[in-house]
């Protein structure tokens, strides 16, 4: 791991995690767009860091033992291909986080922001009394409608 000895830090860490996605031809759509956001996803989750953090905290030094966890599922994300999404066991979809596996698809749907806006303005929301999801996997399109539309059943 001589390749990681001189990542220091976070900031470090980032830059060099983006050129080796960039390197990689890596795909995003799982919740990221770029490499930038997929790295930021990935180093934080690692470290159990919160997406709102302060960002002074990326001059933050890195111990040994993180530097070789992130050097280790950053290597999975360029050598599986393995989605961010598979890797973290996180997903968002219209601002709930999921827990996903490779037995469900990951949660992504122009839906989304249809759902978080109460279909406005095409449906009235006082007027939805239930909902049925059918057939679309994780259940997310669900559990998302129930969450902007608690009174329907």
């Amino acid at each position: 791991m001589k390749e990681i000895a001189e990542l220091l830090t976070i900031r470090d860490m980032l830059r060099w995690t983006i050129s080796r996605f960039n390197e990689a031809g890596l795909c995003y759509g799982h919740g990221t767009d770029s490499a930038w956001d997929e790295a930021v996803a990935l180093i934080l989750h690692t470290l159990h860091l919160p997406h709102n953090i302060d960002p002074s905290i990326i001059d933050a030094r890195l111990t040994t033992s993180e530097r070789n966890t992130l050097y280790n599922i950053i290597q999975r994300r360029i050598e599986e291909r393995i989605p961010l999404a598979y890797l973290t066991h996180e997903a968002w979809f219209a601002g709930l986080a999921y827990y996903v596996d490779e037995r469900v698809l990951i949660p992504r749907s122009p839906l989304a922001e249809l759902i978080e806006n109460q279909f406005q303005p095409w449906v009235e929301p006082e007027q939805i009394h239930s909902i049925l999801d059918l057939c679309t996997g994780s259940g997310c399109i669900a559990i998302a409608c129930a969450n902007v539309f608690p009174e329907a059943v």
